[in-house]
This record gives C-alpha cells, sequence and structure tokens, in this order.
C-alpha cells in the first residue's frame, strides 16, 4: 500500500495559521480544477487525517470525500460526522494495518503535520505531493512536527502553474545511503 501525504503549504512550509486557518489558501484563488485534486482524488481509496484536521472539516458543510474508508488518529474523543466512513482505529500504525490489511492501494495523508511526522518516522509516508502557494505567512502549523532524524526525499517531478503556484511530487527514500 502506499501512503501520500498530498497538501498545499505556504512558500515557508506552513500548512496553516497558528490557529488552524485556511481561509489564505481560499483567498489566493487557485480552482481545484487547476491543481490536479482531482486526479490524485481519483487515485486514493482510502483517507487518514489527525484529529485536529478532522476538527476543521467538521466546520464544511458537508463530509468532502465520499464514502472512502477513513481514519482519524486522535487519543481524544471526537464526534463522527454524518457521511463519513469512520473506522474504528485511532492510532496511526494500527489504522495503517487496518488498511493494508482491507486491501486498500493508497492512502491519502490528509494532515496534519504531527501524524505525517509518525508517518514518516516509521518508514510507512512513501510520497509528498506539495503545491505550494504563493504566500509566506511567518509563523503556524508547519508541514512536519518535530522529526527525530532527516528523511531524503527524491523529486519525481515539479511545475509552475500560470495561476502562480508550484508543484512538486517526492519520493521519500527509505534506504537511508540514498
Amino acid at each position: 500500500m502506499e501512503i501520500t501525504y498530498y497538501l498545499a503549504s505556504s512558500a515557508d512550509g506552513f500548512i496553516a495559521k497558528d490557529d488552524g486557518d485556511v481561509a489564505w489558501m481560499e483567498e489566493i484563488g487557485i480552482a481545484y480544477d487547476h491543481s490536479g485534486y482531482n486526479e490524485f482524488f481519483s487515485s486514493i481509496d482510502g483517507l487518514i487525517m489527525g484529529r485536529k484536521t478532522y476538527q476543521m472539516i467538521q466546520d464544511f458543510a458537508s463530509w468532502p470525500y465520499e464514502d472512502k474508508p477513513t481514519w482519524i488518529c486522535s487519543h481524544n474523543k471526537f464526534e463522527a460526522m454524518q457521511g463519513c466512513n469512520l473506522q474504528k482505529e485511532s492510532l496511526a500504525l494500527e489504522a495503517v494495518a487496518a488498511a493494508d490489511k482491507a486491501g486498500l492501494k493508497h492512502l491519502w495523508c490528509v494532515g496534519g503535520g504531527v501524524l505525517a511526522s509518525v508517518l514518516l518516522e516509521n518508514n510507512l509516508l512513501d510520497k509528498l505531493f506539495v503545491t505550494q502557494l504563493p504566500i509566506v505567512l511567518g509563523s503556524g502549523i508547519p508541514m512536519f512536527s518535530s522529526i527525530q532524524s532527516s528523511k531524503k526525499l527524491v523529486l519525481q517531478s515539479s511545475s509552475t502553474h500560470t495561476a502562480g503556484f508550484s508543484q512538486m511530487i517526492y519520493q521519500v527514500s527509505k534506504n537511508p545511503e540514498q
């Protein structure tokens, strides 16, 4: 099973403001159909996300991710959102094992930085698909929280779009010698 951390970030590497606000992404004005989101979404068959990301999504009018199996990783309790195909495992490693056992082929790490760091540290994260938006936030929630050791990334592709954003796809090296 492949796990991709598909995310948008500011030019200085933040996925949200300090308070979790991501409205700045909408203010940039980049349409989903220009970002490759629809193609990416059709390639995944499950989602894994942290509780704070899930709580942000709860503010949406409805569940935006169809009926794809979803694991919310948290030590805290949370309310199930209508339409979410919520799975019972709530710890990252258990969730990944359950997704693999269920036969999923491609899992999307929706966020946030703490969960992505756990996956990276445990050599479970395979790809990063980063849409870098043309804004500097100065502070906020980083793509990754503290990690214990550096991880080498291999650039698979990069593109610059006329709408003003860049996209990079990295393979996470599993070999410390690379």
